[in-house]
């Protein structure tokens, strides 16, 4: 059976792909049709109806001729055309968008049309995050990924492979189902009857979903749905109630009310008519953004330099930054970029559809789906040395490699040498397993997958263990490989590599059986262990101790190999009997025939009770010794006499008679290491507000093991199953010895739990036992609370539907080199991916790309994560910098309808429509592109992100700002127009007779020179609304940092741009005003003088906006940094206590760590201590070293000696009591007396109470009353109408300066602070730390005849006063005592 060709699998594939690829559609983020483009749409049209209908009657009715009415013709054609561009160029966008995924698929079609059958053997063995298999291709078995299996391919599966399709035995016709185990100890064949790629692309089509909205798309859209429900019917029905009221009190000319009503209400509602040709800035900004964050990921990926901390940042500093790479990024290669994305597809990095910068800039949680390759080097480390001493066993910690030093001690315990003996079989057959090492004295011992593979453990290279014994390639030549087999237990998943090599000493042959492997089918085939000195039996206690070794191994997600020998001496004229040529391993069954239900119970004297299992038990291997074939001729001298030879006729008898009666040498430990920068990355990412989130498929004990090597927390409510429980009587929740509260079990009850408990599966990150489909629902559960998810996973493993849900995907290279063949050379330089066509040039690569066909970027195996990182910190700003840039946008546009609004107000005409679309065409959205290339501010990584849920709820706030920061800018250019206007009138009027003076004109009659006095006036608006956008446009580079803080001319292409657009607007001034009669030099000094010295006024109101703004932020900031302490363990002592008030915060992140890897914590071994003064480079790399105790079962030692090993400790109990004070869900609402008081615990650390009136504000009653008093005294007393209006402004000060609400939050071991808010919205906190605090009490006052009860706090100065809580609302006592009791919990347990 020669299966098929690689040019039919070929044809097969591209098949699946052609006619599956449509099935995955991809909908537009800009849709057209939504609310708000409607609402713009009809806003538009409206406003081009009327001044089409102004315009027409201006031009028909006006003598002399009305260069108005021509002005409104044209600026209606210049909307529409606006219209016509904005749907083409948003129509475009979205075809493109819909076809980025289409266009993937064809990409890789194009790159499986082109390969030429390059088939790369790595030879690394089994990885659990690498789905291969055995396929017959052009005659030869290749790996081939699962997604490259073809329908008519021979696939070979051994035990424990799962079927990637539907398949058949080829012998006995058995089928096997897609997904279905294969339970048969023997290797198969079978045939595959369906194409995996197929279900593949369906399981696409099914999962796939366009990328959910950006935070800033869903900030724009509240803002924009605020503009359009709220601002807009306000301008439009203001500008047409009072110009309706004005024509029909102030106008005394009627034929001129076309204009002074519909002209009028058009101007004032332009502004946002000009919106109509903003989404094309919104397209562009954000595809230069999506540039920048590729081009800076490619060049970051290219670039082989290390990330290393900034010079001038202090390693232990709190706030230390994340470490970067010097790439610089040239904006010549960003526009190119920019300028591809805008004309092409992006099949490349989807930038479209997974809105890339914004979603990298929103990122809230990142996800690791997979371990192996990705997270964790993709091979394992040796960890330790067991061996045997005496009656006990010696724990020998292996030495981290030296590059520097390559001839130093491969062991760190002193005085290892005089395990030397033990050490010496142990080491040889070390040196003829490193099956993966190049190095490898003989390349016959390399495994291979068809004789039930190897596990990850067999794979590791262990050359140096046989070097730091002592052996040379010299001694390892005297040794020569007779055959290598496979020793496996039929129907248990166990097995060991067995190598017989000889050496000729003397007269008679010395064969030995080296063997290594599974633990418990090693011991099962040994009698005897060697100590160094002597050989002594295996009893049954030495095996229980050892068993019990590898048992709790397996629970801590070590691996562990067993290794055995057995000296063979043959005849001298004896030669082993079969070939010795052949490089397939022979494959040898040995059968384990114990009744199980014979397991014996152990006392091994140190772990206590161990049960032993029967086949385990030295009766059980007495027993087989006895059940071997022998012959009455035996000699003394040898172990096969040429009689023996020829009784075991078979290889197979051969073999299994020699791998029995072995001598146990001892044990070696291996672990996976996070690979560099990886630790460092996940304690980074707390910084910077971002969860990581760590699912594993193993078990809690083996995921919480690995999980504590990534530095995660793996203590209190840290790791949740997802599995579902056994057995009927299951409730949901699960309660583990190390896990002290219950937590949901299983994925069908996380939503249960957060609906109906707490939210504690939002904040732990480590889920267990999870499945793909778990993994999955869990991702979108996350999604769901607002969290923006982030997935990274294998590119070679079952990912795709998971990489499809999740908000953006990161497909990881998982082995080195997988994309280079030795028959297939390129033409060109080869970066891997689909960017250079030809660059997939083997399986691996191919498999990967259809893998990661979701994923819009892609991470090479020897690139950093860091990488992300910087990426995200990119990110991060440029959205920050896109959002300044559309609220400047908007307060102008806002700003220019509030200006025509009063002027219609003040009855002058309001500025035309050619001078709006200038500036809201031009000069402003000039200066708002160039807040794009704001400098970027590194300490953006450490700021906390916005979830995507609950956006804009502040929006009073926010609209306060906008109206002190817009204010100076509309009175100061009406102040310019007005002044400009009274001056350049022919017939000058007072200033303050202006607005008389043009309520008698008619507007249909307006002389040249009157008309070219009021362009005049309008052009001088115009210039100084420019000028004053680019004083606020300067205070909007940072959100929070002053002009002192962050100097505006830092920004270079501001600088330009401001120039540019200033130069532009004076040209296009002279340019209106180059042909008409305008006397500028009657234009008054003050004039000028408001106009340049408003920046005076105007920066001062925009940084006292500013720094409102910041102690706002800097409270969510430190609230969100809250909730990130709460998610970490809280037992660190070392922490500074703070509060929300306080500057000093508990150690977060990487800082802390730093901290304990002083010198004067423990660190992992004495030979790797460091001075705080040193480098830290160089501590950062070993920090993260696999060498402390709970990364090992063993304990580290200095010298060799009994370990001190003993059966799990359970984990200390931390110093909190509790974990909930039992408020129901949802909180505890008491309402008694007028006040409402809520109780709600945010955390397990976090607790909230808020007292506030139940009805609170004006009472109509009383303004009805006061009102009636104040016409009453007015009329009576015969005084001005101003005095009596005193006491309703009064009463309207007082009720607004009431207090409304008091709430107090407490935080478990840190403090508590107090906040009061009043009605106009004014806040005032304070805040004490815990240390200040003695204790809390309730004590009664006598107040207006009524006993008052207030609960107050006793300080530990005796010198400082009592501080009464909710002074203002004063509860009744039975509201105070859950908040007492409750208060005293969190803070004194």
């Amino acid at each position: 059976m020669e299966g098929l060709s690689t040019a039919d699998a070929k044809r097969e594939l591209l098949q699946v792909l052609e006619s599956e690829r449509a099935r995955i559609p991809v909908a537009g983020h800009l849709d057209i049709r939504s609310h708000l483009a409607r609402a713009l749409l009809g806003t538009t049209l409206c406003v081009v109806v009327l001044q089409i209908v102004n315009g027409v009657f201006l031009v028909s009715q006006g003598t002399p001729m009305q260069t108005r009415g021509i002005a409104c013709l044209v600026e209606a054609g210049l909307l529409v055309v606006s219209l016509l561009v904005t749907w083409r160029v948003v129509a475009r966008e979205t075809r493109l968008e819909a076809r980025e995924l289409d266009g993937r698929l064809r990409a890789v079609a194009r790159e499986l049309r082109g390969w030429r059958g390059g088939y790369a053997d790595l030879r690394l063995g089994p990885q659990p995050t690498v789905t291969t298999y055995a396929v017959r291709r052009d005659g030869a078995w290749r790996d081939v990924p699962t997604l490259l299996v073809a329908n008519g391919d021979i696939v070979r599966l051994v035990a424990g492979d799962v079927a990637p399709c539907a398949m058949t035995e080829c012998t006995t016709g058995i089928e096997l189902a897609q997904g279905q185990q294969l339970k048969i100890d023997s290797p198969v064949l079978c045939w595959a009857r369906s194409t995996p790629l197929q279900a593949h692309v369906e399981q696409i089509a099914q999962h796939h979903r366009r990328t959910g909205r950006s935070v800033l798309q869903n900030q724009m859209r509240v803002v924009a749905r605020a503009i359009a429900t709220r601002v807009l019917p306000f301008v439009a029905a203001a500008a047409l109630a009072s110009s309706v009221v004005i024509f029909g009190v102030v106008y005394k000319h009627r034929h001129m009310g076309v204009e002074a009503i519909l002209g009028q209400t058009s101007l004032a509602v332009f502004p946002f008519a000009c919106a109509a040709l903003w989404p094309i800035l919104w397209v562009a900004a954000r595809t230069y953004a999506s540039a920048g964050a590729v081009v800076l990921f490619d060049a970051l990926q290219r670039s082989k330099t290390e990330y290393e901390d900034m010079a001038d940042i202090d390693e232990f500093d709190v706030d230390a930054l994340p470490p970067t790479k010097d790439v610089r990024v040239g904006v010549r290669d960003v526009v190119a970029h920019m300028w591809w994305l805008w004309k092409e597809c992006d099949h490349r990095n989807l930038s479209r559809s997974s809105n890339l910068a914004e979603t990298l800039g929103a990122i809230t949680a990142i996800c690791s789906i997979d371990k192996e390759g990705t997270i964790a080097e993709p091979l394992c480390t040796p960890e330790q040395i067991v061996v045997p001493d005496e009656r006990d066993y010696a724990v020998l910690d292996l030495a981290e490699p030296d590059l520097a030093e390559p001839q130093s001690g491969f062991i760190a315990d002193a005085g290892w040498q005089r395990f030397l003996p033990v050490l010496r079989p142990l080491a040889l057959a070390c040196a003829y397993d490193s099956g993966t090492c190049p190095a490898a004295p003989n390349s016959a011992h390399r495994r291979i997958r068809a004789l039930r593979g190897p596990t990850a453990t067999q794979t590791a290279c262990l050359c140096r263990v046989a070097r730091g014994v002592g052996f040379t390639a010299s001694d390892l030549a005297q040794y020569k490989v007779e055959r290598t087999a496979m020793v496996a237990a039929p129907k248990r998943a166990m097995s060991f590599a067995a190598t017989v090599v000889r050496t000729n000493m003397g007269d008679v042959q010395n064969l030995h059986v080296l063997s290594d492997g599974n633990v418990e089918l090693v011991l099962s085939a040994c009698l005897d262990y060697f100590d160094g000195t002597r050989v002594c039996p295996l009893d049954d206690r030495t095996v229980a101790m050892y068993y019990a070794l590898y048992l709790n191994a397996l629970q801590q997600d070590l691996q562990c190999l067993a290794y055995a020998y057995r000296p063979l001496r043959l005849p001298p004229s004896a030669r082993w009997p079969f070939d010795s040529s052949s490089k397939v391993p022979a494959r040898v069954e040995l059968r384990l025939d114990a009744d199980e239900s014979q397991d014996q119970i152990v006392d091994d004297g140190e772990f206590g009770s161990v049960d032993l299992p029967a086949h385990l038990t030295q009766a059980a291997r007495l027993a087989q010794l006895r059940a071997k074939p022998r012959v009455s001729d035996t000699s003394g001298d040898v172990d096969y006499s040429h009689d023996m030879l020829a009784q075991l006729a078979t290889e197979e008898s051969l073999l299994r008679d020699a791998v029995t009666e072995q001598i146990f040498l001892g044990l070696i430990t291996f672990t996976y290491e996070p690979k560099t920068d990886v630790c460092d990355f996940i304690e980074d990412l707390d910084i910077a507000g971002i969860r990581f989130v760590y699912f594993s498929a193993s078990g809690g004990r083996q995921s919480k093991s690995f999980a504590d090597r990534l530095g995660l927390e793996t203590d209190w409510n840290t790791c949740i199953l997802l599995s579902s429980a056994d057995g009927a009587q299951d409730i949901g929740y699960v309660e583990d010895h190390d896990i002290k509260a219950r937590l949901p079990r299983g994925i069908d009850n996380i939503r249960h739990h957060l609906r109906d408990v707490d939210d504690i599966p939002l904040q732990v990150s480590l889920f267990a036992e999870c499945t793909p489909s778990a993994t999955r629902e869990m991702i979108e559960i996350f999604q769901e609370n607002g969290e923006v998810v982030c997935c990274m996973g294998s590119a070679l493993a079952a990912n795709t539907s998971t990489f499809a849900v999740a908000d953006l995907a990161v497909g990881i290279e998982p082995i080195p080199h997988f994309n280079r063949a030795k028959d297939v050379q390129l033409d060109h330089e080869n970066d891997g991916s689909m960017s250079t066509p030809g660059a997939l040039v083997t399986q691996y690569a191919l498999g990967a790309a259809l893998t990661c066909i979701p994923c819009p970027l892609f991470l090479q195996h020897d690139t950093s994560l860091y990488t992300l990182m910087q990426v995200i910190s990119e990110a991060r700003w440029m959205v920050g910098c896109m959002q300044q840039a559309a609220l400047l946008l908007l307060l102008a546009c806002v700003s220019l309808a509030v200006v025509n609004l009063i002027a219609a107000w003040c009855l002058l005409p309001p500025i035309p429509g050619f001078m709006l679309l200038w500036m809201l065409w031009i000069a402003v959205p000039m200066l708002s592109a160039t807040l794009l290339f704001v400098p970027h501010d590194e300490s953006i990584m450490s700021t906390m992100p916005l979830k995507n849920h609950a956006h804009m709820s502040d929006m009073p706030r926010f609209a306060i700002y906008a109206v002190v920061r817009m204010a100076p800018v509309v009175a100061l250019t009406l102040v310019v127009y007005t002044t400009a206007l009274q001056s350049l009138l022919p017939s000058a009027s007072p200033l303050h007779a202006l607005s008389s003076t043009f309520g008698r004109l008619d507007w249909l009659q307006l002389t040249q020179d009157q008309q070219w006095a009021l362009l005049g006036a309008q052009t001088y608006a115009m210039i100084a609304f420019v000028f004053h956008s680019i004083c606020v446009s300067s205070t909007m580079m940072h959100r929070t940092q002053t002009l002192v803080e962050f100097v505006p001319i830092r920004n270079v292409v501001w600088v330009c741009g401001s120039v540019v657009c200033l130069v532009l607007t004076f040209a296009f001034a002279a340019l209106l005003l180059a042909f008409g009669r305008v006397h500028v030099d009657r234009v008054p000094w003050y004039t000028y003088a408001v106009a340049f010295a408003g920046p005076l006024v105007l920066l001062p109101l925009q940084e006292f906006c500013k720094m409102h703004d910041k102690k706002r932020w800097t409270r969510f900031q430190k609230l969100a940094k809250l909730e990130v302490i709460s998610r970490q363990s809280t037992n660190e002592e070392d922490g500074e206590p703070s509060f929300l008030g306080i500057d000093r915060w508990p150690i977060l992140g990487r800082s802390q760590r730093r901290r304990d890897a002083s010198p004067h914590a423990t660190l992992h071994r004495p030979s790797q201590s460091f001075s705080v003064r040193g480098d830290w480079r160089q501590l950062r790399e070993s920090k993260h070293k696999r060498t402390s105790s709970s990364s090992s079962i063993f304990s580290s030692k200095h010298t060799p000696r009994r370990s001190s090993f003993a059966a799990p400790s359970p984990i200390l109990e931390p110093h909190l009591c509790s974990d909930f004070i039992g408020y129901p869900p949802g909180g505890l609402e008491i309402q008694r007396s007028g006040l409402v008081l809520r109780c709600e615990q945010k955390s397990p650390d976090v607790c909230e109470y808020t007292v506030r009136r139940d009805a609170m504000g004006l009472r109509v009653s009383d303004v009805l009353a006061i009102a009636l008093v104040s016409w009453a005294a007015h009329v009576f007393f015969r005084g001005p109408l101003i005095l009596a209006c005193v006491p309703m402004l009064a009463y309207i000060v007082r009720s607004s300066l009431q207090v409304c609400q008091e709430s107090l939050t407490v935080v478990r071991n840190v403090g508590i602070q107090t906040e009061t808010i009043t009605v106009a919205g004014f806040r005032h906190t304070r805040s004490y730390e815990a240390q200040q605090i003695k204790d809390f009490i309730i004590h009664e006052a006598l107040q207006m005849l009524e006993y008052r009860y207030y609960m107050a706090i006793m300080p530990m100065d005796p010198e400082h006063k009592i501080v009464i809580m909710f002074p203002h609302l004063l509860p009744k006592l039975d509201e105070l005592l859950p908040v007492y009791h409750g208060t005293r919990m969190l803070l004194f347990s």
